[in-house]
This record gives structure tokens, C-alpha cells and sequence, in this order.
């Protein structure tokens, strides 16, 4: 029998308010909104980071003061603070990932947007033991590494993390991996000792990265027993394009610059020049140390629908698993959105003549006109969007296919997270089935005459540009496609592929790729944040209703967010910033860049248009900021 869910009935928070890029008020009030709702008492401590401040003490009393979850709000670090007052107890640890990275919660498969997150600790949960690591008085959860990522962590200020998330770790680490040589290290597994060189020695309770879908080795666990270590081996550009290459597809075991033990009772490293020590993104000390295995050292809050992740999963279902369409739900949120998209083609495949497709966008028209997205209410509670929808569907005849369009709508309009993406995934399943090759033939015929009415009464340039989404998302979509396709978008999320492809050339030509690596970042950050925010939040704001409706007539992934593609921002962008430094190479540049536009619209994530404005918006503030930039340094 597995463990019961059950709820927690007095948290004990502890907050790092300058953790990653959150926002502290934020985080404040999504804690305290969902514990008010679910009538729990909390309390929120704020680390200072001031010297003397003992946050496992300040736990510790909070468990004896009665309090049933701690909750760890924060980055990874803060998370293994918490954990080492916990581990022997009972009491199990919440997770509010805010942190950079926060790699631990990729680990479990915790929510990792902050309302998901709030929901899962304030609600019914499980939990899962979590082996540990411990140095001295600190337990890891995680990472230990000594060599490049632990110089990376020691040189990359708080500030830059603050200010460009995980991507602030790529220039140090870029320095760092291009200027280290391997050292020696002397390294005693389970009394087994072990002399090599070296330039990346981890010790790792998870095999995550945090950048999907690269992973650190196979079959790593954080609840097996035994912790892995991987030793890299690397010193030329080809070295670490082959070391990338085994971390992207899996093949860890098949290069020689890798090699992996499994130790159940402890580890010992030793260098000749004394070199920092970093344990899950936090500093505490240098080499020589020594590591302590603790099974199942803790227990971690999980959602109750989620399975732990078998160390027999093997490499290839993890790295697929990064490849999902679409953003990552919880299976609670799936399960509660899954009868929107059941109503949605029940009422659908009602739709016989074109005479009744009229009727039904006459009647969207008519109710979506002069509405903003910010302003539309759905018509019932948001916890429950599934009776709402079914509500709206049981207007009779065709109103009853409009009502339940609009309300899904709305209440697509009014959530946020992991609700706002499980809806629209279900919106999507059943208006645009093709994406996942499960076209429906029953509703076929009905989906071709409401797109044709709905394209009808569009502006000619939206018709235009519907048209050619639906051209691109309705072509085959083997799950190989959507699993590259996805894997590109992830790799060159906010530039990063970008950056990786700026570090490789320093190493190729060091002088003119240090000076590319230093000039292009800036003003492609630039330009990435001047999209994603301001400029999307304007869009978003003042978008009319009418758009989300249509979105779901058609079948486009029905989201608030879409104009203008931030992923065709920071691809164009980079290409015009690299262009100017390798020019002979930008119809290279130029070519990865459309083909992450491409697959934007191929996996349903946004229209052509969306992808114009956006490589036109991001090749436009790219060249401004250049400029700015320049004139700065001048």
C-alpha cells in the first residue's frame, strides 16, 4: 500500500527573498493566498544571509513548536539548508523553487512556476525519501562538484544571476572551461582509491542539469541508495563538443572522457592546488572533503499523482521526457483539465452545416466584441473550470457550442500556471488534434467548417496568417518531429544556444571568439527582455478577447502571451549579432534562427505573425542596444 495524501496543517516557511530573479511580494502572496484557502496556518521566515544566522537551529524549533511541513523557498541552496535540519525526521520538506536553476524540484518533478508550486504544498500531497550527502555539518540534495562548475559558481556575482537567471553562469563558465586545464585528483570510493586527471569531478543525487535535455549520466537517482560519481575528462574543443554531444544524447557511457562509480557509504576527493568546493549552487569550502552517503535522509513533499522516477527508466526516456510538446503540467492539473477538452468535442461534432457554423461564431462575435482579455470573467468558480465549460455546453443547439467556446475561453483568461497550461493543452487536443497525430475523423468535417467560417469573417492579413498556421501545424507530426522541434526551441530558449555557440567559437579562434563573447551577450539580453516583458505585457494587457476565441475555433494553442514570439526575438536577434562577427557564416545563423521561428508555429505554440513581429522586433532592439552598448563603452 502506498502512503496516503494528506494536508499539512502548520508550515513553517523559511523565504530567501533574493533568491534567483523572484520577486519577494510575489512569493508572499501566493503563500499566504492559497494557505488562507486551504485554512492552514504558516509562518514565513526571511533569511538575512547576515553571519550567525542558523537556519537549521530556526527549523529545528519550529519542529518543536509543532509545525508539520517546512517549506524551502528559495534556490537549491536554500533547499539543502532546510533538508539538513530535517534529515532523520519525519517532517517532511516543501519545495517553492524560486532559485536560478532550481534543479532539485526538475529532479522530482515538482511544479516549477510558483502558483503550481504554492498549490502542491498547501494542498493534499505525498512523500518521497530523498537520499542525502553530507559534509561535515551540511547535507547535499543534489550536486558537489569540484573543478569547472564549482569555479563557475565561485566567479558568477549574485547580481548577474539576478539579472540574467542561469544564462549569468555561460560567460563564466565559458572563461573557465577554455582556460583549466585537467588536475590531478586522488578520489577514495567505498575505500577504493582512484588517481586521475581531471577537469570536472561531480558527485550527483540527480541526473538533471537544469538546462533540458542535457543530463549529467544515466540511471542517477536521488532515491537509490547510493550516490554517482562522474568524472570529466576534458581539455580541447573537441573534448567538450563530444562530452556536450554524450550529455545531450544520452551516451554517457559510450565516451571515454566520461567515467562513473556508484558509492554506497562515502567519498573523499583530494587535489594538489586546494580548489573550491560547491554543493548544491552554494560554496563551502575547498579541497580536501569528505562525503557521507545517508539513505533516504529526508522525506519530500510530491504531488500524490506523481510516481517516483525509477533509476530503470534508462537515458533515453529522460532526455525524451524534456522533448513533451508544450510546457510540463502536474497530472493533478491534466486530470482537472481533461473534461474541458471532452466537452469541447461533444458539443463540436454537433456542428453539421455551415449554416450552423454561422450560427455559432455569429454568437462569438457578438459576445466577445469590445472585450479585453484582462476584463473577460468566466461565468463559474476557476477551481472547478470543468463544471463552468459543462455548464455553458448545456445551452441548447448551437448556442451551446459557442457558450462552451467562450467560457473556456474565459477561463483560460483567469488562470495562471500549471492551470493556464493544462487548459490550453486541452483546448488544443481537442480543437487541433493533428499536433499529436490522433485526428479525430468524427471531427473532422465539423473543425473544417467552423475554421472556414471563423477564417471568413477575419481581417484579410489574419485570415492570411491563419491560414498559413494551419497549413504548417496540420503537417505530419511523427512524435520524433515534435520531439526535435522541441528540443530546439528548449535549446535556444532566451538566446542560450546562442551563448553555447559563442564559447565554442572562443576556443576555435580565442581572440576574435573572446571578443565576440564578450560584445554579442549584452545587447541579445537586451533585446530577449524587452520582448518577453515589457513589450508582451502590453500586448497581453490590451489583447481583445476575440483573439483567444478565435485561437480555440482554429485550434491554435489558445495563450495570452503568444505576440511576439520571444523565442524568434532572441533567435533573430542572435543571428544579427553573430552575423557581424562571422559574417561569411550568417546564412548559417540566419538558417537556425527560421527553423526555430518554424517550429513555433509547427508545435502550436504561436502564429506566422507572431514569429515576423518577433524576428523583426529582436533583430531591431539587438541593433539599438548594440549600439547603446557601444557608445557606453566608448
Amino acid at each position: 500500500m502506498g502512503e496516503e495524501p494528506r494536508r499539512a496543517n502548520d508550515v513553517f516557511v523559511v523565504l530567501n527573498p533574493v533568491a534567483g530573479t523572484s520577486n519577494r511580494d510575489q512569493v508572499v502572496a501566493a503563500l499566504e493566498q492559497h494557505f488562507a484557502a486551504a485554512g492552514q496556518r504558516h509562518t514565513i521566515y526571511e533569511t538575512s544571509g547576515e553571519p550567525g544566522e542558523d537556519i537549521p537551529a530556526l527549523v529545528r524549533q519550529a519542529i518543536a513548536q509543532g509545525a508539520d511541513m517546512v517549506v524551502a523557498a528559495g534556490g537549491d541552496g536554500t533547499v539543502s539548508l532546510v533538508a539538513s535540519a530535517l534529515a532523520g525526521s519525519e517532517v517532511p520538506l516543501g519545495i517553492l523553487p524560486i532559485g536560478t536553476a532550481n534543479v532539485f524540484a526538475q529532479v522530482l518533478g515538482l511544479p516549477v512556476d510558483l502558483n503550481g508550486a504554492a498549490e502542491l504544498v498547501a494542498g493534499e500531497f505525498v512523500t518521497r525519501a530523498v537520499d542525502g550527502m553530507r559534509i561535515g555539518d551540511h547535507l547535499g540534495v543534489l550536486h558537489i562538484s569540484v573543478g569547472i562548475t564549482s569555479l563557475m559558481q565561485r566567479d558568477t556575482s549574485r547580481e548577474a544571476k539576478r539579472r540574467y537567471g542561469r544564462l549569468a553562469y555561460f560567460y563564466t563558465a565559458a572563461r573557465w572551461a577554455f582556460g583549466f586545464q585537467p588536475q590531478r585528483f586522488n578520489i577514495v570510493i567505498d575505500g577504493q582509491r582512484h588517481r586521475l586527471n581531471a577537469s570536472q569531478v561531480l558527485i550527483a543525487n540527480g541526473g538533471e542539469m537544469g538546462q533540458a535535455p542535457f543530463t549529467w549520466g544515466p540511471d542517477i537517482a536521488p532515491d537509490d541508495g547510493v550516490i554517482d560519481v562522474c568524472i570529466i575528462n576534458a581539455s580541447t574543443l573537441r573534448d567538450y563538443m563530444l562530452v556536450g554531444w554524450s550529455t545531450l544524447t544520452g551516451r554517457h557511457r559510450q565516451n571515454r572522457r566520461l567515467r562513473y562509480f556508484k558509492a554506497r557509504r562515502s567519498i573523499s576527493v583530494n587535489t594538489k592546488r586546494a580548489l573550491p568546493v560547491q554543493l548544491d549552487g552554494e560554496l563551502i569550502g575547498k579541497t580536501p572533503m569528505h562525503v557521507q552517503v545517508v539513505p533516504a535522509a529526508f522525506r519530500c513533499v510530491v504531488a500524490p499523482a506523481i510516481a517516483p522516477k525509477s533509476s530503470t527508466d534508462g537515458p533515453l526516456a529522460s532526455v525524451l521526457s524534456a522533448f513533451n510538446v508544450g510546457e510540463p503540467v502536474s497530472p493533478v492539473a491534466a486530470a482537472e483539465a481533461a473534461p474541458v477538452a471532452a466537452i469541447l468535442r461533444t458539443r463540436l461534432s454537433q456542428i453539421e452545416a455551415p449554416e450552423q457554423a454561422r450560427q455559432v461564431v455569429d454568437e462569438l462575435i457578438r459576445e466577445s466584441e469590445g472585450v479585453k482579455v484582462v476584463d473577460a470573467q468566466p461565468n463559474g468558480s476557476t477551481d472547478d473550470p470543468a463544471a463552468a465549460v459543462q455548464h455553458e455546453a448545456q445551452r441548447p443547439g448551437t448556442d451551446g457550442v459557442a457558450g462552451t467556446i467562450l467560457e473556456t475561453a474565459a477561463q483560460l483568461s483567469a488562470a495562471e500556471g500549471q492551470t493556464h497550461e493544462a487548459l490550453a493543452q486541452a483546448a488544443q487536443a481537442a480543437t487541433n488534434p493533428e499536433l499529436a497525430n490522433s485526428a479525430d475523423p468524427a471531427l473532422r468535417g465539423p473543425l473544417t467548417l467552423l475554421r472556414a467560417e471563423v477564417l471568413r469573417r477575419m481581417q484579410p492579413y489574419q485570415a492570411v496568417d491563419t491560414r498559413i498556421f494551419l497549413a504548417i501545424n496540420g503537417l505530419p507530426h511523427p512524435p520524433l518531429a515534435n520531439q526535435a522541434m522541441s528540443a530546439l526551441t528548449n535549446v535556444m530558449n532566451a538566446g542560450t544556444g546562442w551563448i553555447v555557440v559563442l564559447a565554442c567559437a572562443a576556443v576555435v579562434d580565442r581572440r576574435r571568439g573572446l571578443r565576440a563573447l564578450r560584445q554579442v551577450p549584452p545587447p541579445l539580453w537586451l533585446a530577449t527582455m524587452a520582448v518577453e516583458f515589457p513589450i508582451k505585457y502590453y500586448f497581453r494587457r490590451r489583447r481583445p478577447f476575440i483573439d483567444l476565441v478565435q485561437a480555440i475555433a482554429v485550434g491554435k494553442k489558445p495563450g495570452t502571451y503568444s505576440f511576439p514570439s520571444g523565442h524568434s526575438a532572441a533567435s533573430f536577434a542572435g543571428a544579427w549579432l553573430l552575423s557581424r562577427h562571422y559574417p561569411r557564416l550568417a546564412p548559417l545563423w540566419y538558417s537556425v534562427a527560421g527553423l526555430v521561428g518554424f517550429s513555433r508555429v509547427y508545435l502550436g505554440a504561436h502564429y506566422p505573425g507572431d514569429v515576423l513581429s518577433g524576428a523583426v522586433l529582436g533583430t531591431l532592439l539587438a541593433e539599438g542596444a548594440r549600439r547603446g552598448v557601444d557608445a557606453l563603452d566608448g
